[in-house]
């Protein structure tokens, strides 16, 4: 289960993490989410207090295209110019998991490439833009929009697959978007008593078997 530390009035709507939970969610190491988060050089704004070891779901989702940016091979130099000037651009702390970076991100790197005269460093931003038109692009659609400036959801396995990361919906957690049970719960269902049936966890539950399917799915990716 996403953890979550403080439920207070101050973080409702807003979505909450543990590092660990995070770390998790993003599919990589906890050391890797401490280094880009809580470094005096971090590559994303902190909206609650570094001490409080949690971030936001708009963190979350910034720190998720960094993420892929990175294992498609994008250095942190070229990530962090990258984010700097679409921050300038878009007058946003979280400039890449905005609406108009959908639009506009190729740009981004193409400005980036005419002012670098390092070669070395212009080939670095040749793969950030083949990155952003191969993989960056379909990522949008698993988002949902306020505006064109704040992400308001979250679909891990696209609209489809029935999760959601809502912040306005159990913190933020990982749910099931029809009845909002978190996959975590409905995972650890089908565990209980040594192994049940999908179609019996969702008796139980009350839910369809599509949604048992879904949040097996998507727990089980994220120990893989």
């Amino acid at each position: 289960m996403v953890a979550l530390k403080t439920q207070t009035s101050q973080h409702l709507g807003v979505g909450l993490y543990s590092m660990a939970d995070a770390a998790r969610l993003l599919r990589i190491k906890p050391a890797t989410l401490r280094l880009w988060t809580s470094s005096t050089d971090r590559l994303v704004p902190r909206r609650l207090p570094v001490e409080e070891n949690s971030i936001t779901f708009a963190e979350l989702m910034e720190l998720h295209f960094i993420a892929m940016f990175r294992s498609e091979g994008v250095s942190l130099q070229t990530i962090r110019r990258a984010s700097m000037a679409a921050a300038a651009r878009f007058s946003t702390d979280y400039p890449f998991s905005v609406k108009r970076f959908d639009t506009d991100g190729r740009t981004v790197f193409a400005t980036l490439i005419d002012e670098e005269k390092d070669r070395v460093v212009v080939e670095d931003l040749k793969k950030g833009q083949y990155v952003f038109d191969t993989v960056m692009k379909p990522f949008f659609h698993w988002l949902d929009f306020g505006g064109e400036v704040e992400v308001t959801r979250f679909w891990p396995m696209e609209k489809k697959g029935r999760v959601v990361l809502d912040p306005q919906r159990k913190f933020g957690k990982p749910i099931d978007a029809g009845s909002g049970i978190p996959t975590r719960a409905i995972y650890n269902a089908t565990l209980a008593g040594g192994g049940q049936e999908p179609k019996v966890v969702a008796k139980w539950l009350g839910i369809p078997l599509q949604a048992v399917q879904a949040a097996i799915a998507f727990e089980s990716s994220l120990h893989e």
